[in-house]
């Protein structure tokens, strides 16, 4: 087998390559750990659940006229929907920290990378305007 051909002789790292061992660097865990899978399934089961007894007890609280017998649908059915809540606030946190946790280390890389370039030439135009777009709200007279 061949060695892969090194890359980096001729060019210089490309700002993707650089984000990505920045990236490394930071020691951010894995967003498809198992443990995050785990609890992200837990979730869309609990909801599931909740949701299946939810529309069991309904039927069950309304076929009888037993006092009894109702409450016991409607303790299902309050359990039900706390499945459901508690599933359904387990599965939106864990689905959405490995896209919040990628956003942080973009943006802590864009910053990192902003205040390099600031630092390197202060004379220098951080946002590039083109010609004819807006500026800070205000309408531009050149035609488009």
């Amino acid at each position: 087998m061949t060695p892969p051909p090194d890359t980096t002789t001729d060019q210089a790292p490309t700002r993707a390559d650089r984000f990505a061992r920045d990236l490394a660097a930071l020691k951010i865990p894995d967003p498809a750990a198992a443990r995050n899978v785990l609890w992200l399934r837990t979730g869309a089961l609990l909801l599931l659940t909740g949701l299946v007894l939810g529309a069991l007890a309904y039927p069950l609280a309304h076929a009888t006229e037993d006092p009894l017998a109702q409450r016991d649908a409607l303790a299902i059915g309050l359990t039900g929907v706390v499945c459901a809540v508690v599933g359904g606030v387990l599965y939106l946190r864990y689905s959405l920290t490995g896209f919040l946790r990628f956003w942080l280390a973009r943006q802590a890389y864009d910053l990192s990378d902003l205040g390099d370039r600031l630092t390197a030439d202060p004379t220098a135009t951080v946002l590039a305007v083109t010609e004819g777009e807006p500026r800070n709200g205000a309408t531009s007279t050149a035609p488009r």
